[in-house]
Order: C-alpha cells, then structure tokens, then sequence
C-alpha cells in the first residue's frame, strides 16, 4: 500500500509520535549531560572535603612533610557507593610522600599556582576515574614549601546516578509519547465523526440523486464539499443533457428507420417496375438521410467529449481553411456554385484538435453547398485580429431570417420550408467545436441584406 493511501488517522499518529520520539531524544541527550555535570559538581564537593581533611594533616617535622590520613576523609567517599579510593600527596618537586605512586599525573594545561582545585578524569589500572587536586602552601623556620593531595574515586556512584537520572527521564517521556499518541487517536476519531455520516448519508443516496450534499463537515474539508458539489452539479447538468439529446436522437432516427421500413414492404408488395424503382430510390433516399443523421450524431458526441480528450495542438488555420476548400471544389461545380477561398500570406496559428476544427469548417459548408441555389458565391475568408482570428464563411443565397440567427445552433431544429434531407445537427456540432475551443459562432447577416455569414473566433496562439 502507497503512502497516500494508508489511513490519515495513522498518518497522523506516526507524524506526531515520530516528532515526539525526535523531540524526547534530544531531551534525553540534554537531560545525561545535565545529569553528568550535576553529579560531576556534587561528588567533586565529596573529593574537594575529602582532600581537604587530608591536607589539613599535613605538618612539617624537621625538614620534611609529613602526614596522617585520617581514616575519615576516605570513608567520606566510600559510604554512598562501591567505589575504589586513592589518594597521593607529594612535596614540592612532586616528591612522593604516601599513597598511591602511580596515580595519572595532572593534565598539561592544570595551574595548580593558586589554591583552586583542580578536577580531571582519567584511566587508572583499566578504570575510569575522577581526579580531585588540591594545592596548598606550608611553612616553618626551617622549611617553606608547596604540597599537593590528589584524592581519587571509580565512577561507579556516578554512572549509578546518571542512569537513575536518565531513566526517570525516559519513563516519564514514553510515557507522554503514550499518553499523546491515545488522546491523538481519540481526538481524530472524534473528529472524524462528520465525515463517517457524511459516508453514511451518500451511501444512503439512490444513483440519481445529485443534490447538493448539505452537511456540517469539519473546515478543512468544506473546500473539498464545495468541489464535489459543483462536480454533482455539472454532472447532473450534463446527464440532463445526455437524457434530452438521447430522446431527440431517438425521435429523429425513428422517423427515416419507419420511413425505409415502410418503403422497403411496398418495394418488396410492388409488381409495376416503375414503381418499384420509385420506391427503391425513395429508400436510397432515406437511408443516405440516415447515414447522415448518424455522422452527424457521432461527430456531436465526439464534440461532446470535453477537455479530457481535447488534443491542444498548434494548427495552421490558415493551411487547413484552404484544404478544406479546395477538396470541396468539385462538389460545388457539379451545383454550380462558385467557392472560392480568402486567405492570409502568413500562416495564422491557434491551438486545439484539428480534426473537430475541419469538422467545424466541413459542416458550415456543407449547409452552405446544400442549401443555397445554382449561380451563388460562397466564400471562405480569414481575418487576423487582435489576439483573435476570424474564420468567416459566407454567401449570397437566400439568407437565414433574423429571428432564426440564433435558433440554427439548437438541436435538430431547422428552418420552416427546407428539404427532408438535413437533421438540425450541422450548426449545434460547430457551436460545441467552438466552445471547446474556447471560441465563439455566430450568425449575421450580410449588408447587401442577401445571404448569411456565419463568424468562427478562435483565440490566436
């Protein structure tokens, strides 16, 4: 399972225990150092009295330094815990007087000219060790001299107190992790609550319904309700549309499909030859009526299709106007119809499907070619405008009344007096072309108040 799609409730848990463990550690880490100075500055105190009872007994007999350690000074360290004690006590010249001979000298970097005492760890005979030094000045009539007393312990007192010290640390931290982790799960389970009746009620819901979903929901995810409730919305506008273009759909093809049945029963009862052939060409008739009818229902819904499948490409409005006109040609001379083609010097690019832009341009037309009479002009003209492109294709045919301008881009309507032979689909195709282009089409009429001229906008590349 991807990361994106494991649990937002565990998501969060890991995001905020992980963040607790990273904090705790670095708590911890500050807590031994904390710890290892505190028991550092309170067994050194121990050293320092137990170096001090020592060096309070050193006297001067005759010429020489000597002293009694008291037993005292030593059981001072040994009494908390089992650790092992030295000591040393030299004479000026780090002349031996007692204790133990081998102790680890003194760091380089030790001043041991004023009284201070000095405190080092060292290894001693494969222990770890804390060195307390104390420096002192002694003198007679007969002897003046500086003497020093190294008192020394193993650390196990300390480690022991250490330990305890981050141990308590780190119950009492896992023990927040713990505590943090359960109100987490606690709190996001409540907070999820809206969301579980917000699935309960959608579940509930039949297949068609799309209202608006209404419910109090957390504000982190109002946006995302607010986007499907849009989504619902066009949906539901869309599967109006899908339902009212099936049934117009429906209705147009079962009036040729009873037509071509009708004809081809009398066709097949006929006995004259003559009117046989009337009823044969009749159906041909009807089914290149029908054939036409399903082109042009399949070029919609391929319309139709959105963005989702939109191809943005740059294409040549220019190059593609005039193929498309001149593959044309011939079937404007068998009518008797002058087409001709305007274009620019220049190539003039837009961006989008060039198939659905040919489509547009063949259908415009076509309507033109059938439906304007022998002798018209129909013209194919481009014009570059600012951060647009005009595509205009006009005639001087009959014209279409203005209070129909706008009507020829709905569905299956057509004007009042026009043969059988179209389906009202042509200019709706063009319309949703333009739409996906994010264009615009519209019907004028021309100033010499004959023919139409139907302008296609596309935004320039």
């Amino acid at each position: 399972m991807s990361w994106q799609r494991k649990s937002l409730r565990r998501r969060l848990l890991l995001w905020l225990l992980g963040a607790l463990a990273l904090i705790s550690t670095l708590m911890l880490l500050d807590v031994r150092a904390s710890a290892h100075k505190a028991a550092n500055k309170a067994y050194d105190r121990v050293l320092l009295g137990s170096a001090l009872a020592i060096a309070e007994r050193v006297v001067i007999v005759g010429d020489e330094l000597e002293v009694d350690v008291p037993y005292v000074a030593l059981e001072m360290l040994t009494s908390a815990a089992q650790d092992r004690v030295f000591y040393q006590v030299s004479g000026p010249g780090n002349t031996f007087i007692t204790g133990y001979n081998d102790l680890p000298p003194l760091p380089g970097d030790a001043d041991l000219s004023s009284e201070a005492p000095v405190f080092f760890d060292a290894l001693y005979r494969g222990d770890k060790i804390r060195v307390g030094v104390l420096s002192r000045h002694l003198s007679s009539p007969r002897l003046s001299a500086r003497y020093r007393v190294m008192v020394a312990e193993t650390l196990e007192a300390r480690n022991l107190l250490i330990r305890e010290m981050v141990t308590g640390a780190l119950i009492r931290q896992i023990i927040m992790i713990l505590v943090a982790g359960i109100v987490l799960w606690i709190g996001i389970s409540w907070g999820l609550k809206p969301l579980q009746r917000l699935e309960a009620a959608l579940n509930r819901r039949t297949p068609h319904d799309l209202r608006p979903i209404e419910h109090e929901v957390p504000r982190e995810v109002r946006h995302l309700i607010e986007a499907i409730n849009d989504l619902m919305h066009r949906l539901g506008a869309s599967l109006d549309a899908m339902q009212r273009f099936t049934s117009n759909a429906a209705h147009q093809l079962r009036t040729p499909l009873a037509a071509i049945q009708t004809q081809a029963e009398l066709a097949i009862d006929e006995t004259e030859p003559d009117e046989r052939r009337k009823r044969l060409e009749h159906l041909s008739r009807s089914t290149k009526q029908t054939s036409r009818l399903v082109n042009q229902l399949l070029s919609l819904a391929r319309a139709h299709q959105g963005k989702q499948n939109f191809l943005d490409s740059e294409i040549d409005l220019n190059e593609l106007s005039k193929e498309v006109t001149t593959g044309l040609v011939p079937q404007a001379v068998s009518l008797n119809i002058d087409l001709g083609f305007e274009g620019l010097e220049a190539a003039c690019k837009i961006r989008g499907n060039q198939d659905l832009v040919m489509e547009a341009l063949k259908n415009l037309l076509d309507n033109a070619l059938r439906y304007c009479p022998p002798g018209t002009a129909v013209t194919v003209r481009l014009e570059k405008l600012d951060k647009a492109v005009l595509l205009v294709v006009e005639d001087n045919g009959a014209g279409i009344p203005e209070g129909e301008r706008n009507r020829v881009f709905e569905r299956f309507y057509r004007s009042p007096g026009q043969d059988d032979e179209g389906c009202g689909l042509g200019l709706p195709i063009v319309k949703e072309i333009m739409e996906q282009h994010g264009g615009q089409v519209e019907c004028v009429g021309r100033e010499q108040g004959q023919g139409a001229s139907f302008r296609l906008l596309f935004p320039q590349a």
